[in-house]
């Protein structure tokens, strides 16, 4: 079977045996320069995402902070620089904040994408002192969704939305008849029915890449 993503570019895309795994970047994360000065004033440091945490320069100002991650990739980014993070059991944003509610944190700064939710601020900020920096911004690749839109024109049989920004550029191109249509986690899956609730979508259970693949492998047994 034909498997498309449309993952960022130098985003993990994963090999599933006995599949064609195709990806189509339809963004591509760039980093952007932010005020660091924010930092030295919060007691805990959240990353959103691998790319918020590539883009990052100032890693000797957090060693003694409480560092949080979104999920499981971050946590392995952020422990290949020496820094040990905690991540909730579901790896989406509003988890993320909900665990640092559990941890009693006073404060604490976001590094996020320009275009990330505000679910995160919509939780917090009344709860404890909340700020975000934006360190990345994701620039949409005209061409590549174009190519997209034509293999969305039922020449694959499974595809695959990893976030709200790629559910928001596709959602008027999905076609149900043609091919299973699958989602990271609920937030990706609000997103796209709040523009197409007519389409039926298959959700992972673990809200990463290899809840995607297990997901995968259970739509498409014979």
């Amino acid at each position: 079977m034909r498997i498309l993503f449309l993952r960022p570019e130098g985003s993990k895309v994963p090999i599933i045996p006995g599949h064609e795994v195709i990806n189509i970047p339809l963004f591509k994360p760039v980093c952007i320069e932010y005020d660091s000065k924010k930092i030295e004033s919060y007691e805990s440091i959240a990353f959103t995402s691998v790319n918020a945490i590539k883009c990052f320069k100032d890693f000797d100002k957090i060693q003694n902070k409480k560092i949080l991650s979104i999920g499981k990739s971050t946590f392995a980014e952020l422990r290949s620089k020496g820094i040990t993070s905690i991540f909730p059991k579901d790896y989406d944003s509003i988890n993320l904040a909900y665990l640092a509610l559990h941890m009693k944190i006073k404060s604490l700064l976001a590094i996020r994408s320009k275009k990330a939710s505000e679910d995160m601020k919509n939780i917090l900020s009344d709860k404890m002192a909340y700020d975000e920096i934006y360190d990345y911004d994701l620039i949409l690749n005209e061409e590549n969704v174009n190519k997209a839109i034509d293999i969305l024109n039922c020449k694959v049989d499974v595809v695959v939305i990893t976030s709200s920004e790629i559910a928001k550029t596709v959602a008027k191109f999905l076609k149900n008849e043609c091919y299973k249509i699958v989602t990271i986690g609920p937030m990706t899956t609000k997103s796209l029915l709040q523009l197409r609730n007519d389409i039926q979508i298959y959700q992972s259970r673990k809200y990463d890449i290899d809840g995607i693949v297990e997901l995968i492998s259970e739509i498409t047994r014979v």
